[in-house]
């Protein structure tokens, strides 16, 4: 692709680092934000309203279920670990996915709620990749 992926996580760098571990992502590309600054300038969502209350996350979890049984959404369950974020305001912060092409922001997705996260075939498009669809 080209494309150089770079990870953001709430969280200290300790936790950044058992992040990719867990995940299998290098750590070399997995950074901490424990000030939130990343995600404030961003503007990316945060609430407990965008947390729970948004619609978009129990049908999220109802795609995965009906996807694969939500095998995906289970097997990560297994794994969890109570990792508690630096502020606690920071547990109901939602994310996000940005593309960039130099310093131009080609692709942006802000999530709406917990679970409904950008599609990785429009990410992988905007990387540059060349997709399935």
């Amino acid at each position: 692709v080209g494309a150089k992926w770079i990870v953001v996580s709430i969280g200290t760098l300790e936790r950044s680092r058992d992040f990719s571990r867990e995940n299998n992502i290098p750590v070399e590309i997995v950074y901490g934000d424990e000030t939130n600054a990343t995600y404030d300038a961003l503007m990316f969502r945060r609430g407990v309203k965008q947390t729970f209350g948004e619609k978009a996350t129990p049908e999220s979890i109802a795609k995965r279920i009906q996807k694969d049984g939500a095998k995906t959404l289970l097997g990560v369950l297994k794994r969890w670990k109570p990792w508690l974020p630096p502020k606690q305001e920071q547990g109901f912060q939602q994310g996000g996915t940005i593309v960039f092409k130099g310093e131009r922001a080609v692709y942006k997705w802000y999530d709406v709620s917990t679970g409904a996260h950008a599609p990785v075939e429009d990410v992988l498009k905007a990387a540059g990749a060349v997709t399935m669809a």
